[in-house]
């Protein structure tokens, strides 16, 4: 069975006005984008990996990646204006040599284990598509556009969604091919197999799984990746 790992890194940057791509930002000496290749390079389960940048930062991604040894076969590609662009062309660079599954996770997203890798796997190998997901552990409200409050939202079942997001090859295809024709714009691509019809299982992500948004997350990320139980 062959598992191709799709690393969308063409994010521009990190919010609150920060001009440095949050995949290259330094994370203890070493780049994000280059800690969570490893993590999929030295899984056993993972047969190639598949990086997707953008012009912008195509290479300053390819210089920090060429500093590194590799054992997987590793392909860099150019991505589209939207993440759900940049997965769909990762997707057909796919098409001439298909994989069974594919393993879609965020290039900003560097403290992914091996646990995480084989859980998704695993999960998506009986059902078909699967996301990784932590339980909402805050109180969420409505609010109008006056900022007052209109309800409470029951959380007993909501997760929030991270990745890894393992797929079927032919089910996330046909996903983003009907995406396509149909002009849906989602979230996530777990999102795109719903509205195939297609069931989504969930299995447990971590808290630590954390993806670099803004300069807090990065200093968060630099703390637990010090962490010996993360590393």
């Amino acid at each position: 069975m062959t598992v191709q790992a799709l690393i969308p890194a063409a994010g521009a940057g990190l919010r609150n006005g920060e001009s440095s791509a949050n995949v290259l930002l330094s994370v203890n000496g070493r780049s994000a984008i280059g800690l969570t290749l490893q993590a999929f390079d030295r899984c056993d389960e993972i047969t190639g990996i598949t990086v997707i940048v953008s012009q912008r930062n195509l290479l300053a991604v390819t210089d920090e990646l060429e500093k590194m040894t590799w054992q997987k076969p590793l392909e860099v590609i150019l991505g589209g204006q939207t993440r759900q662009e940049s997965v769909r062309l990762g997707l057909e660079s796919l098409q001439q040599s298909p994989p069974d599954y594919v393993l879609v996770h965020d290039g900003a997203r560097p403290l992914v284990t091996d646990r995480l890798i084989h859980d998704g796997l695993e999960t998506a190998r009986e059902h078909g598509a699967a996301t990784a997901c932590v339980p909402v552990n805050h109180t969420y409200k409505h609010v109008n556009g006056q900022g007052f409050v209109e309800n409470t939202i029951e959380r007993s079942n909501l997760v929030q969604v991270q990745t890894p997001q393992v797929f079927r090859y032919d089910w996330i295809l046909e996903a983003h091919e009907k995406a396509v024709r149909e002009r849906i714009v989602v979230e996530d691509d777990a999102e795109l197999i719903e509205k195939l019809g297609r069931p989504v299982k969930i299995f447990p992500g971590s808290y630590r799984n954390l993806k670099i948004s803004t300069p807090d997350d990065a200093r968060m990320v630099e703390a637990l990746a010090a962490d010996p139980v993360c590393a």
